[in-house]
């Protein structure tokens, strides 16, 4: 448990530096807003709800882990739902068949928007090709971890 503990700790640690850097470029952005370009106010309402989000996704995570540090009987059930074999499992496969269904997904993608919009079919081209270059880093690096 003693280990659990330290994770927990590094985790509220990494999650508080996560909450800064993120305010602190959100805040940047929009006190350096008059040099960028002008953007539609949809994209100005994404940043800001990608930004709340962010922040309220960080704070969720940082009061849990909070709360299971100050209290044993909480920091036991939380190590036994993250250590929990189904759950791991579940996720694993969840993991590996929307990974294969977004690879399929982006590759049909970005050979219909190649008969439409070049813009288009180069931006499926590289999330497709981020996507599997993330993939077989992953693949590679547990191939030698495990």
């Amino acid at each position: 448990m003693d280990k659990y503990k330290i994770k927990v700790k590094t985790r509220k640690n990494v999650l508080s530096l996560v909450a800064a850097a993120t305010l602190l470029i959100y805040v940047g952005l929009i006190f350096y807003r008059g040099g960028l370009p002008d953007l539609p106010s949809f994209i100005k309402g994404f940043h800001t709800g990608a930004f709340i989000g962010v922040e309220l996704a960080v704070a969720f995570f940082l009061v849990r882990y909070i709360k299971a540090s100050n209290n044993e009987a909480e920091l036991k059930k939380q190590y036994i739902e993250e250590n929990d074999e189904r759950s791991v499992m579940i996720l694993q496969r969840a993991g590996t068949l929307s990974t294969a269904i977004i690879l399929i997904g982006l590759g049909i993608a970005s050979v219909i928007a190649g008969f439409f919009n070049p813009l288009i079919f180069y931006t499926l081209l590289t999330c497709l090709l981020f996507v599997l270059i993330v993939f077989f880093a992953l693949w590679m690096y547990y191939a030698r971890a495990i």
